[in-house]
């Protein structure tokens, strides 16, 4: 798989990214100063000498020269309100390759819209552009998959642009196996069960939070199938392992919509305390409902992108939903004991 220049969601919020499509050998300090042409080459050379200019994702130097086919990034000034910088993110696993981080809940994984600072992306260009270490000073985190704004979780970065090609190509061929935890309303009938149900590519914009979400549909969605399972339950709340087998836009939230068992909290598809209590589903004392759909990126199984051995990441489930999970009746640390690979 051949990356294409163009927007690329890793990248730090104000970045510009540009590719060389000339066959010349022109000082880098002077190319850029034709392509920005708001900027004067002295501010240039203040950029680079800031480090704050990569050539094929190296530091580099003023007298640099460029050639057909090079790669230069420029990571612009932006400054973010002290309530957008993210806190540091929780690492789970960490080598010269790869980066696994514990994503809180409500925090978007890359900028979307005018969302620029604060997201996992940002925070991590901030963690590791304030360290002496000139290795991660210059590292660009890319991201590996995407999780929602409202799921927590087990995230995975690359930190060199090999990695993240290896692991995209390991994604496409399904060798990526991916499993979340849920907490639904109402309890499945069956310990174990699988639904088959077709996900449209057509999002549909809801009354309820404004927003574009994919929805069900055998006729003309992609083939979709996740297997479940039930780990723990009461009072009409469930908490649920989910491997999605096939990997569409929502599809967790939606399967269990058509099992009849929606994820709590799930406003998006229509989840209110009200839906909850029609079911005769209660929540356990000391417990509000919550503000967001309680799902969370629980473990990552994949071959390492550089040394090709087999790597296992977990992520027990934090916050909101370790609290349900343990006033259900459950050790959220000791989650992976009740599951059946």
């Amino acid at each position: 798989m051949v990356l294409t220049p163009g927007r690329d969601l890793s990248k730090p919020p104000g970045s510009a990214l540009f590719r060389v499509r000339q066959h010349l050998k022109k000082r880098l300090d002077r190319w850029l100063q034709q392509r920005l042409g708001w900027s004067s080459r002295s501010k240039i050379q203040k950029l680079i000498a800031q480090e704050r200019v990569l050539l094929n994702g190296d530091l580099a130097k003023s007298s640099a020269r460029v050639t057909n086919g090079d790669e230069v990034e420029v990571l612009l000034d932006i400054t973010a309100e002290a309530d957008e910088i993210p806190k540091k993110l929780p690492v789970i696993e960490e080598d010269p390759w790869l980066i696994a981080v514990d994503k809180p809940a409500g925090m978007l994984v890359h900028p979307v819209g005018r969302t620029h600072a604060g997201t996992v992306v940002d925070g991590l260009h901030r963690q590791w552009r304030s360290l002496n270490e000139r290795a991660l000073r210059k590292t660009t985190p890319r991201l590996c998959h995407r999780l929602d704004r409202d799921t927590s979780g087990l995230l995975l970065l690359a930190k060199t642009v090999q990695a993240r090609r290896n692991m995209q190509d390991s994604f496409e061929a399904d060798r990526v196996k991916k499993s979340y935890i849920a907490i639904v309303e109402g309890v499945p009938d069956c310990a174990s069960f699988k639904i088959d149900a077709g996900v449209s590519a057509h999002l549909d914009r809801t009354k309820v939070t404004d927003h574009r979400l994919a929805r069900a549909d055998d006729e003309q969605g992609k083939p979709s199938r996740t297997l479940f399972q039930v780990l723990g339950e009461k009072n009409g709340v469930a908490i649920v392992h989910c491997r999605p087998i096939t990997g569409r836009q929502n599809q967790i939230r939606i399967h269990l919509q058509v099992a009849g068992h929606p994820i709590l909290g799930d406003h998006g598809y229509g989840q209110t305390e009200a839906s909850l209590r029609d079911r005769g589903g209660v929540l356990p004392a000391g417990i509000d409902y919550p503000e967001r759909a309680l799902l969370h990126s629980f473990q990552l199984r994949f071959p390492h992108p550089i040394w090709n051995l087999q790597q296992i990441l977990r992520c027990p489930p934090t916050g909101d939903m370790a609290e349900l999970v343990e006033a259900l009746g459950l050790d959220p640390d000791k989650l992976q004991d009740q599951i059946v690979e």
